[in-house]
């Protein structure tokens, strides 16, 4: 399964990559944070950066893939949330 950083991306609209309800997304997500989160709830995955979505060709940041453990949604809310934690970790 492959993940682009735009699914899960708050600032983008549903025809531009967003999968998940606003209020589930973060904000700008990267790929690093994407793979720690990954890392962080042992899903085996592999980041290949400076790919672009072929829909904006001219954002070029990256993808991961992961096997499939869970049904994707299911996957998506859990690295987003756990994006969430580790960006309010380290504001404090």
């Amino acid at each position: 399964m492959v993940v682009w950083p735009s699914n899960l991306d708050a600032s983008k609209t549903r025809r531009t990559g967003r999968k998940l309800p606003k209020g589930q997304t973060v904000q700008s997500p990267r790929l690093d944070e994407l793979s720690e989160a990954a890392k962080a709830l042992s899903v085996e995955h592999e980041a290949v950066p400076a790919k672009a979505r072929p829909r904006t060709w001219w954002e070029r940041g990256g993808y991961l893939i992961v096997d499939k453990p869970v049904q994707k949604p299911e996957l998506l809310r859990s690295l987003a949330s756990e994006i969430r934690k580790r960006r309010s970790k380290d504001k404090s």
